[in-house]
Protein backbone atom coordinates (compact mmCIF):
# COMPACT_ATOMS: atom_id res chain seq x y z
CA UNK A 1 0.00 0.00 0.00
CA UNK A 2 1.15 3.55 -0.58
CA UNK A 3 1.98 6.21 2.00
CA UNK A 4 -1.59 7.56 1.99
CA UNK A 5 -2.59 4.43 3.93
CA UNK A 6 -0.11 4.99 6.74
CA UNK A 7 -1.75 5.82 10.05
CA UNK A 8 -1.26 9.36 11.45
CA UNK A 9 -0.58 8.15 14.99
CA UNK A 10 1.88 9.79 17.35
CA UNK A 11 2.14 7.12 20.02
CA UNK A 12 1.90 3.38 20.55
CA UNK A 13 -1.42 1.52 20.64
CA UNK A 14 -2.12 -2.15 21.29
CA UNK A 15 -5.20 -3.51 19.51
CA UNK A 16 -6.43 -6.52 21.48
CA UNK A 17 -8.11 -9.37 19.58
CA UNK A 18 -10.77 -11.51 21.26
CA UNK A 19 -13.10 -14.14 19.78
CA UNK A 20 -15.30 -16.17 22.14
CA UNK A 21 -16.30 -15.55 25.74
CA UNK A 22 -17.13 -17.97 28.53
CA UNK A 23 -15.62 -21.10 30.01
CA UNK A 24 -13.26 -22.89 27.61
CA UNK A 25 -14.90 -25.82 25.85
CA UNK A 26 -12.12 -28.37 25.90
CA UNK A 27 -13.62 -30.27 22.97
CA UNK A 28 -13.34 -27.17 20.79
CA UNK A 29 -10.63 -27.02 18.14
CA UNK A 30 -9.81 -23.53 19.43
CA UNK A 31 -10.41 -23.92 23.16
CA UNK A 32 -7.84 -21.23 23.85
CA UNK A 33 -10.09 -18.59 22.27
CA UNK A 34 -12.57 -18.68 25.16
CA UNK A 35 -12.02 -15.91 27.72
CA UNK A 36 -14.11 -15.87 30.90
CA UNK A 37 -15.76 -12.49 31.57
CA UNK A 38 -14.05 -12.08 34.92
CA UNK A 39 -10.66 -12.32 33.23
CA UNK A 40 -11.66 -9.67 30.68
CA UNK A 41 -12.46 -7.27 33.51
CA UNK A 42 -9.16 -8.04 35.25
CA UNK A 43 -7.24 -7.47 32.00
CA UNK A 44 -8.82 -4.04 31.50
CA UNK A 45 -8.07 -3.06 35.11
CA UNK A 46 -4.51 -4.41 34.92
CA UNK A 47 -3.64 -2.33 31.86
CA UNK A 48 -5.26 0.83 33.20
CA UNK A 49 -3.50 0.47 36.54
CA UNK A 50 -0.20 0.43 34.65
CA UNK A 51 -0.79 3.61 32.68
CA UNK A 52 -2.53 2.23 29.61
CA UNK A 53 -5.52 4.25 28.41
CA UNK A 54 -8.57 2.63 26.80
CA UNK A 55 -9.38 4.06 23.37
CA UNK A 56 -11.11 2.74 20.24
CA UNK A 57 -9.87 1.45 16.92
CA UNK A 58 -11.49 4.26 14.96
CA UNK A 59 -9.81 6.83 17.23
CA UNK A 60 -6.45 5.16 16.68
CA UNK A 61 -6.93 5.14 12.92
CA UNK A 62 -8.10 8.74 12.89
CA UNK A 63 -5.13 9.89 14.93
CA UNK A 64 -7.35 11.22 17.74
CA UNK A 65 -6.09 8.83 20.42
CA UNK A 66 -3.92 10.75 22.85
CA UNK A 67 -0.12 10.50 22.37
CA UNK A 68 1.47 8.02 24.75
CA UNK A 69 4.04 10.55 25.91
CA UNK A 70 1.21 12.52 27.51
CA UNK A 71 -1.13 9.99 29.12
CA UNK A 72 0.43 6.60 28.69
CA UNK A 73 0.04 4.02 25.99
CA UNK A 74 -3.34 3.22 24.48
CA UNK A 75 -5.18 -0.04 23.96
CA UNK A 76 -8.31 -0.85 21.98
CA UNK A 77 -10.54 -3.91 22.19
CA UNK A 78 -11.77 -5.84 19.13
CA UNK A 79 -13.85 -9.00 18.70
CA UNK A 80 -13.85 -11.13 15.55
CA UNK A 81 -16.84 -13.12 14.22
CA UNK A 82 -19.82 -11.85 16.24
CA UNK A 83 -20.45 -14.69 18.69
CA UNK A 84 -23.48 -14.39 20.96
CA UNK A 85 -21.17 -14.92 23.94
CA UNK A 86 -19.68 -11.48 23.26
CA UNK A 87 -23.10 -9.91 23.78
CA UNK A 88 -23.91 -12.11 26.78
CA UNK A 89 -20.61 -11.87 28.63
CA UNK A 90 -18.25 -9.21 27.26
CA UNK A 91 -20.81 -6.46 26.68
CA UNK A 92 -21.81 -6.13 30.38
CA UNK A 93 -18.17 -6.09 31.49
CA UNK A 94 -17.18 -3.47 28.93
CA UNK A 95 -20.17 -1.28 29.85
CA UNK A 96 -19.31 -1.49 33.55
CA UNK A 97 -15.73 -0.41 32.79
CA UNK A 98 -16.71 2.35 30.35
CA UNK A 99 -14.80 0.68 27.51
CA UNK A 100 -16.02 0.51 23.90
CA UNK A 101 -14.95 -2.07 21.32
CA UNK A 102 -15.04 -2.88 17.62
CA UNK A 103 -17.09 -5.93 16.59
CA UNK A 104 -16.18 -7.57 13.28
CA UNK A 105 -19.30 -9.43 12.14
CA UNK A 106 -19.67 -12.34 9.70
CA UNK A 107 -22.72 -10.95 7.91
CA UNK A 108 -24.26 -14.19 6.59
CA UNK A 109 -24.37 -15.74 10.06
CA UNK A 110 -26.14 -12.93 11.94
CA UNK A 111 -28.79 -14.59 14.11
CA UNK A 112 -27.52 -18.01 13.08
CA UNK A 113 -24.60 -20.31 13.78
CA UNK A 114 -20.84 -20.34 13.17
CA UNK A 115 -21.09 -22.31 9.94
CA UNK A 116 -17.39 -21.99 9.02
CA UNK A 117 -16.38 -23.47 12.39
CA UNK A 118 -18.95 -26.25 12.05
CA UNK A 119 -17.64 -27.19 8.62
CA UNK A 120 -14.18 -27.55 10.16
CA UNK A 121 -15.59 -29.89 12.83
CA UNK A 122 -15.60 -27.38 15.67
CA UNK A 123 -18.16 -26.56 18.36
CA UNK A 124 -21.48 -25.01 17.34
CA UNK A 125 -21.90 -21.48 18.67
CA UNK A 126 -24.79 -19.05 18.36
CA UNK A 127 -24.10 -15.69 16.72
CA UNK A 128 -25.47 -12.27 17.66
CA UNK A 129 -28.83 -11.20 16.26
CA UNK A 130 -29.69 -8.06 14.31
CA UNK A 131 -31.27 -6.54 17.42
CA UNK A 132 -28.22 -7.24 19.58
CA UNK A 133 -25.86 -5.75 17.01
CA UNK A 134 -28.03 -2.65 16.77
CA UNK A 135 -28.12 -2.33 20.55
CA UNK A 136 -24.35 -2.43 20.82
CA UNK A 137 -23.95 -0.02 17.89
CA UNK A 138 -26.37 2.40 19.59
CA UNK A 139 -24.26 2.15 22.75
CA UNK A 140 -21.21 3.39 20.82
CA UNK A 141 -19.60 0.12 19.77
CA UNK A 142 -18.12 0.14 16.27
CA UNK A 143 -19.46 -2.47 13.85
CA UNK A 144 -17.03 -3.73 11.22
CA UNK A 145 -17.20 -6.43 8.57
CA UNK A 146 -15.62 -9.88 8.74
CA UNK A 147 -16.97 -10.86 5.27
CA UNK A 148 -20.17 -12.70 4.39
CA UNK A 149 -19.07 -16.26 5.10
CA UNK A 150 -15.58 -16.22 6.72
CA UNK A 151 -13.56 -17.65 3.77
CA UNK A 152 -9.84 -17.63 3.07
CA UNK A 153 -9.77 -14.51 0.92
CA UNK A 154 -6.57 -15.09 -1.03
CA UNK A 155 -8.08 -18.17 -2.67
CA UNK A 156 -11.16 -16.41 -4.02
CA UNK A 157 -11.69 -15.15 -7.54
CA UNK A 158 -11.87 -11.40 -8.03
CA UNK A 159 -15.66 -11.63 -8.33
CA UNK A 160 -16.02 -13.72 -5.15
CA UNK A 161 -13.69 -11.41 -3.27
CA UNK A 162 -15.67 -8.34 -4.29
CA UNK A 163 -18.91 -9.98 -3.15
CA UNK A 164 -17.51 -10.98 0.25
CA UNK A 165 -16.20 -7.47 0.87
CA UNK A 166 -18.87 -5.26 -0.69
CA UNK A 167 -22.04 -7.24 0.10
CA UNK A 168 -21.10 -7.73 3.74
CA UNK A 169 -20.42 -4.01 4.08
CA UNK A 170 -23.81 -3.06 2.64
CA UNK A 171 -25.66 -5.65 4.71
CA UNK A 172 -24.12 -4.45 7.96
CA UNK A 173 -24.73 -0.82 7.03
CA UNK A 174 -28.40 -1.70 6.59
CA UNK A 175 -28.40 -3.14 10.10
CA UNK A 176 -26.69 -0.27 11.93
CA UNK A 177 -27.83 2.58 9.70
CA UNK A 178 -24.40 4.12 9.22
CA UNK A 179 -21.15 3.58 7.37
CA UNK A 180 -19.14 0.45 8.08
CA UNK A 181 -15.55 1.64 7.78
CA UNK A 182 -13.64 -1.24 9.39
CA UNK A 183 -12.78 -4.68 8.05
CA UNK A 184 -11.02 -7.72 9.50
CA UNK A 185 -9.42 -10.45 7.38
CA UNK A 186 -10.72 -13.95 8.29
CA UNK A 187 -7.87 -16.16 9.48
CA UNK A 188 -5.60 -13.16 8.95
CA UNK A 189 -5.44 -14.28 5.32
CA UNK A 190 -4.68 -11.41 2.95
CA UNK A 191 -2.23 -10.17 0.37
CA UNK A 192 -1.85 -7.02 -1.72
CA UNK A 193 -4.72 -8.00 -4.02
CA UNK A 194 -7.05 -8.52 -1.05
CA UNK A 195 -6.09 -5.31 0.71
CA UNK A 196 -6.56 -3.35 -2.52
CA UNK A 197 -10.00 -4.94 -2.89
CA UNK A 198 -10.82 -3.75 0.64
CA UNK A 199 -9.88 -0.21 -0.37
CA UNK A 200 -12.01 -0.47 -3.51
CA UNK A 201 -14.96 -1.77 -1.48
CA UNK A 202 -14.92 1.45 0.50
CA UNK A 203 -13.37 0.41 3.77
CA UNK A 204 -11.14 2.94 5.52
CA UNK A 205 -8.98 0.47 7.45
CA UNK A 206 -8.53 -3.26 8.03
CA UNK A 207 -7.23 -5.38 10.89
CA UNK A 208 -4.95 -8.38 10.54
CA UNK A 209 -3.97 -11.11 12.99
CA UNK A 210 -0.25 -10.35 12.75
CA UNK A 211 1.29 -9.78 16.16
CA UNK A 212 2.35 -6.19 16.66
CA UNK A 213 1.27 -2.77 17.88
CA UNK A 214 0.21 0.34 16.02
CA UNK A 215 3.03 2.84 15.60
CA UNK A 216 3.59 5.85 13.32
CA UNK A 217 3.58 4.61 9.72
CA UNK A 218 1.52 1.47 10.34
CA UNK A 219 -0.39 0.44 7.21
CA UNK A 220 -4.08 1.17 7.83
CA UNK A 221 -4.99 -1.97 5.83
CA UNK A 222 -2.66 -4.25 7.80
CA UNK A 223 -3.31 -3.20 11.39
CA UNK A 224 -1.52 -5.63 13.74
CA UNK A 225 -3.19 -6.96 16.86
CA UNK A 226 -2.48 -8.89 20.05
CA UNK A 227 -4.44 -12.14 20.18
CA UNK A 228 -5.82 -12.65 23.71
CA UNK A 229 -6.17 -16.24 24.92
CA UNK A 230 -7.91 -17.96 27.83
CA UNK A 231 -4.89 -17.82 30.14
CA UNK A 232 -3.80 -14.22 29.55
CA UNK A 233 -3.63 -13.07 33.14
CA UNK A 234 -2.42 -9.50 33.50
CA UNK A 235 1.31 -10.13 33.53
CA UNK A 236 1.06 -12.67 30.69
CA UNK A 237 -0.98 -10.26 28.58
CA UNK A 238 1.52 -7.48 29.22
CA UNK A 239 4.37 -9.83 28.28
CA UNK A 240 2.66 -10.53 24.96
CA UNK A 241 2.11 -6.81 24.35
CA UNK A 242 5.78 -6.18 25.10
CA UNK A 243 6.71 -8.85 22.55
CA UNK A 244 4.39 -7.19 20.04
CA UNK A 245 6.14 -3.88 20.71
CA UNK A 246 9.55 -5.42 20.05
CA UNK A 247 8.29 -6.91 16.79
CA UNK A 248 7.09 -3.43 15.81
CA UNK A 249 10.45 -1.85 16.61
CA UNK A 250 9.53 -0.46 20.03
CA UNK A 251 11.75 -1.02 23.06
CA UNK A 252 14.85 -3.20 23.52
Amino acid sequence: MDSTNHLPVSGTSAVLLYHRMGRPKLSSLVAGQYVVPGLLGLQLDFLRNRGWVATTLDEIVGGSAAPDMIVGKQFAVTFDDGYLSVYDYAYPVLKSKGVLATLFIVADTVGGLNEWDRRAGDQTEKMMTVEQIREMASAGFEIGSHTLSHPYLTGLSDEQLKMELSDSKRRLEDIVGKEVAAFSYPYGDFDLRVSRAAVEAGYLYAASTKLGVVVPGTDSFAIPRVNVRWNALGHLLLRKINRAERLSGIGP
